[in-house]
């Protein structure tokens, strides 16, 4: 062979050479623009709420804590290096609407989890769809014990349910020497809230004297007022949002009913401004720690993030909730990387351990998600606030 052709061949392979390290720089520079874009989307959460209908301000207001949360850590530069968007879609309060809205919301809006659900019903609806689907669900804003009867490894409680809560609340009404003890509850779920109840009253050997179900979106409850007036009960409990118990408040005070009445959490603190001078000795459950304290770094924070997400909100329970719920989120997807998967965030969650919001706590070891048992008891005062 020439030296002539050797050079070529030479000059030949150089150039085959510089050409593939130009190609394999461009698709090294390729796969790092598609990692950046991937790492720049923002990671999407689902959230369906009554946002219109009988619970329209309580799923508002779970809303709001969750934007805070999420609002907050988003000004900080995100989670790993990523913005976190809430998308929502409304229920009207009905169970087949959050189930067609949760299929929307995995299917076609791809959210990595799901929060805040307002409705325990349509929870409950939904929860076989969730289960198969894979996709993590935490913080349904509901004591709802249709959904926590079983361990479901995709489900993530950050407050009481409503077993923790009628145990309170029937162990105080015993020990106040009450005997008579109604009982009102949202009929669109299945048995187990009712059993709740039930069982506290058995825990206390005591039985309930009269007994109702409540639709959450109705507009009259006379029926409903005329069994309970009748039964004479000393007290009224209710596990129900916030309308049904102010019409039937407000028509029994108005029939000359003088006796108690007591609510589940989900009631929502609005309910106070909305039975106006009814409202003076209701007793209320919570599930969450005074929100309007500001001595702790929690709470500071929490108030800082709602003024930035929503200047005009008045901080209540509802908000904290959610604010909870979206602060829990933050650090499971923290620990889960900067690009998770439904299942690493599922398993992050899962292994958690303990979370300390200045002294509430929320716990989650694989087997127990239940989250939090914290239950207080306040009661509105003739100037409207709730004291404890």
């Amino acid at each position: 062979m020439s030296a002539a052709c050797d050079r070529q061949r030479q000059r030949g392979a150089a150039l085959s050479s510089q050409a593939w390290r130009l190609a394999r720089a461009a698709l090294l520079l390729l796969a790092a623009g598609t990692v950046q874009a991937q790492n720049g989307e923002p990671i999407r959460i689902g959230q369906s709420g009554g946002f219109t209908g009988g619970q329209a301000e309580y799923a508002a207001d779970v809303r709001l804590g969750i934007e805070a949360a999420l609002g907050g850590a988003n000004e900080r530069g995100g989670v790993n290096g990523r913005r976190v968007q809430l998308i929502t879609a409304d229920d009207g309060g009905k169970r087949e609407a959050v189930l067609a809205n949760t299929r929307k919301l995995v299917e076609q809006d791809r959210v990595l989890a799901l929060i805040g659900y307002t409705s325990g019903a349509g929870t409950e609806q939904a929860l076989s769809y969730i289960s198969t689907a894979r996709v993590p669900i935490l913080s349904p804003a509901t004591g709802n014990m249709g959904i926590r009867s079983a361990y479901n490894p995709y489900v993530f409680h950050t407050r009481a349910g409503y077993a923790d809560e009628m145990a309170k609340i029937v162990g105080h009404v015993a020990w106040l020497g009450y005997k008579r003890v109604a009982l009102a509850y949202l009929d669109d779920v299945g048995p187990a809230n009712l059993k709740s109840m039930q069982d506290a009253l058995a825990a206390n050997k005591l039985s309930a004297d009269g007994v109702v179900g409540l639709n959450r979106n109705a507009d009259d409850f006379t029926p409903q007022i005329n069994t309970l007036v009748a039964a004479r009960p000393d007290i009224v409990i209710f596990i129900s949002n916030a309308k049904p118990i102010v019409r039937i408040v407000s028509g029994m005070r108005e029939r000359g009913y003088h006796g108690q009445f007591a609510t589940s959490s989900f009631a929502g603190s609005r309910v106070i401004a909305e039975l106006k001078q009814h409202a003076r000795g209701l007793i209320m459950i919570q599930v969450l720690p005074q929100p309007h304290k500001n001595q702790l770094r929690f709470h500071r924070e929490f108030h800082a993030d709602l003024r930035r997400s929503a200047p005009n909100a008045k901080a209540n329970y509802t908000m904290l909730e959610g604010y909870v719920a979206g602060r829990t989120l933050i650090e499971g997807l923290r620990r889960a990387g900067p690009n998770p998967s439904p299942e690493r965030l599922a398993l992050s969650l899962s292994g958690i351990g303990e979370l300390d919001f200045s002294g509430y706590r929320v716990r989650f070891v694989r087997g127990d998600h239940s989250g939090s048992r914290f239950v207080d008891l306040g009661v509105v005062a003739a100037d409207g606030t709730l004291k404890f």
